[in-house]
């Protein structure tokens, strides 16, 4: 449900659940209308037992678009109503009044925290990019190395132990339909599906960068990293 209500009313409705979920004011409170209508009006909350909270950003009018919205229950005198917040007033606070759900960058950006790498990239590849994140010549460092760490992997999962045995040769000696990992495969599909997406990281990524200079941009080369973090979180699935 969408409330219409201005931003001096948000805030207030804001202002409201803060000092109800601090303590500071009771979840029932009556609220002390003072002034006049020349000079305006302040707002003192009063609650049992607990000092006058002055409500900075209340207005009658204010106060009175909470309950036209049936974020607000007040009842007695109307300047010095007795009053309590409904269920829906901490929903829609808690929800940013509706607004759309954006949790989900979190995933969509997973550079901006480390604690699921793989800790041989945290190790070989980030302290790489602390003398300057923008830097593409850097990212080039850090992509070649990575795809280092992702030969040596096939190797120690695929128990390979020939050290000469690279690219294509080495996926296709751990996932090909005789290959050091083909027994944890129950359909074959799948099997041929890891030799594939191997065999074309290694073909598009690993074997560029490590016969010439690539030089990715910052976006391109966090790419690759975050997608290899994932091949290799995959391959350690298969032990």
């Amino acid at each position: 449900m969408k409330y219409n209500l201005t931003d001096s009313q948000k805030n207030l409705l804001k202002e409201l659940v803060a000092l109800i979920q601090s303590g500071s004011v009771d979840e029932e409170f009556r609220i002390f209308w003072s002034g006049n209508d020349a000079t305006g009006y302040s707002a003192t909350l009063v609650s049992s037992n607990k000092p006058g909270k002055i409500l900075t950003n209340a207005t009658k009018s204010g106060i009175n678009a909470l309950e036209r919205s049936g974020l607000l229950s007040c009842q007695g005198s109307s300047s010095r109503p007795i009053c309590a917040l409904t269920e829906q007033a901490y929903t829609v606070v808690e929800t940013n009044f509706n607004a759309p759900d954006t949790s989900f960058m979190e995933y969509l950006t997973p550079m901006s925290g480390t604690n699921e790498f793989d800790e041989e990239l945290k190790m070989r590849c980030l302290p790489l990019l602390a003398t300057g994140g923008s830097d593409p010549m850097l990212w080039d460092s850090v992509v070649r190395t990575a795809g280092v760490i992702l030969e040596e992997r096939l190797r120690d999962v695929g128990s390979i132990s020939d050290p000469n045995l690279t690219g294509q040769g080495l996926v296709n000696k751990v996932f090909n339909n005789n290959g050091t990992l083909a027994s944890k495969f129950i359909v074959d599909s799948e099997r041929q599906g890891y030799r594939d997406l191997y065999a074309g990281i290694v073909g598009s990524f690993r074997n560029p960068s490590a016969h010439k200079l690539i030089d990715p941009t910052p976006e391109e080369g966090g790419a690759f990293i975050i997608f290899l973090n994932l091949l290799l979180k995959k391959l350690e699935a298969l032990r």
